[in-house]
């Protein structure tokens, strides 16, 4: 039970990353990074998120994260990864453009 309350409180904390996406954007409620939100948890594309998936999507971002795969993660793993992850999009947006987005099935980096 531990284990899902941890995986369950780390995915929320991933859904606000699209709002951070943009630095000083305010978040908009139903916003385009809601909708790609969504699209990447519903993995079997059928216009729902099940639990399986939404706990499946929460999983795989903690893996992602988890960079020595100890099964935990450090304020160290998460900020790198988070640099990381802003450092990739911000090449991304450079050469495609200001409306560039994130490849399916990732979400776009927190602002500092």
């Amino acid at each position: 039970m531990k284990k899902f309350l941890l995986l369950g409180a780390a995915f929320l904390a991933l859904q606000a990353v699209p709002a951070l996406a943009e630095e000083g954007s305010a978040p908009k409620p139903g916003g385009k990074n809601h909708g790609m939100m969504f699209d990447m948890q519903d993995s079997n594309k059928d216009g729902v998120v099940s639990e399986e998936e939404f706990l499946a999507f929460g999983k795989s971002k903690f893996a992602e994260m988890d960079a020595d795969h100890d099964g935990k993660l450090t304020k160290d793993e998460a900020k790198a990864h988070r640099e990381a992850m802003r450092a990739k999009y911000k090449a991304m947006k450079e050469q495609g453009g200001k409306e560039s987005a994130p490849p399916a099935g990732e979400a776009p980096p927190a602002a500092e």
